[in-house]
């Protein structure tokens, strides 16, 4: 005779702790998994498969550290700006966006003790030995001016 397994249909409760495998007599048992790996468990229930990433370009120099930071300006509009030691260059639609590089202030050592808040097309970026510093897209090509 084949075995039956029941349909689990809701999520809601995200992984669980391998303590509580088999504790089918629990209400939070009913609607969790014991793996979540490259999902993403939604409110009402369901699942979706977690976004990726994907290789866009070599940075500048690989010898070195640099940061990805998002500069989104809406939803059709969405760059990625790679910090780097005394420079940030742009990315947009799966591509380095021209020759566009601008200048920075920030080393290497201070890459990721920066802090941004963004606004439209203008972020802000700050660090403790750094004065502030605005970004602002000036075109939509990917325009950049600090």
């Amino acid at each position: 005779m084949a075995t039956l397994y029941p349909v689990q249909d809701v999520f809601t409760r995200g992984e669980i702790s391998p303590r509580l495998h088999a504790r089918a007599s629990l209400d939070l048992y009913r609607a969790a998994l014991s793996k979540c790996e490259n999902f993403v468990t939604l409110p009402h229930g369901g699942i979706r498969k977690r976004g990726g990433s994907y290789f866009v370009g070599e940075v500048k120099n690989s010898a070195v550290r640099t940061r990805a930071v998002p500069f989104i300006f809406s939803a059709d509009q969405a760059y990625c700006l790679e910090f780097g030691d005394l420079y940030i260059r742009v990315y947009a639609y799966g591509a380095r966006v021209g020759t566009v590089e601008v200048a920075s202030p920030y080393l290497e050592a201070d890459l990721f003790d920066l802090a941004y808040v963004q606004s439209a097309d203008q972020m802000w970026i700050s660090h403790k030995d750094y004065p502030l510093k605005v970004l602002t897209r000036t075109v939509d090509a990917g325009g950049l001016r600090v």
